[in-house]
């Protein structure tokens, strides 16, 4: 296979700018930047979210069982920014019913309980259903819009 056109063509993959709300073992919040999510039912609504198999966020769902997901608006650059550099406490984020935290002023939430982790690839897919959700304004931020790059 070409490696290039490989990365290439898996790069064309619309990717959105979710950040994962998990709580760790001390109660504290923990945030995540991430991409990989798609619905995969309607009846009932489920999701699938991949996670690094190394990744604190997977341990904390894994313990918990539980993980929300914010849809970052578009122009939450900054938000999308701060999260990856791991400086969680310039984002405002508020609570979902169930206590998880979500960026404040994004595009919207979903609030999941987890239903099977798949362990394939670097990767592990949470499938979960969808328990709660929550509107905000704004449209979801593409990640092109950060002009940042994944897949391949």
């Amino acid at each position: 296979m070409d490696k290039k056109a490989k990365k290439k063509v898996l790069q064309m993959i619309p990717y959105g700018a979710y950040v994962v709300g998990t709580k760790t073992p001390e109660g504290k919040d923990h945030l995540m930047f991430g991409r990989w999510l798609m619905q995969t039912s309607f009846k009932p609504a489920l999701v699938a979210f991949a996670l690094s198999e190394d990744s604190r966020t997977l341990a904390n769902v894994r313990r918990s069982m539980r993980f929300a997901v914010s849809f970052l608006a578009s122009g939450m650059k900054g938000v999308a920014e701060s999260i990856v550099d791991g400086s969680f406490a310039k984002v405002k984020t508020e609570r979902t019913p169930s206590g998880l935290p979500v960026v404040a002023g994004g595009a919207g939430w979903i609030d999941c309980q987890v239903l099977d982790i798949l362990d394939k690839g670097d990767h592990r897919i949470a499938l979960a259903e969808v328990v709660d959700v929550g509107s905000g304004p704004g449209k979801l931020m593409p990640l092109d819009e950060l002009k940042w790059h994944y897949g391949g």
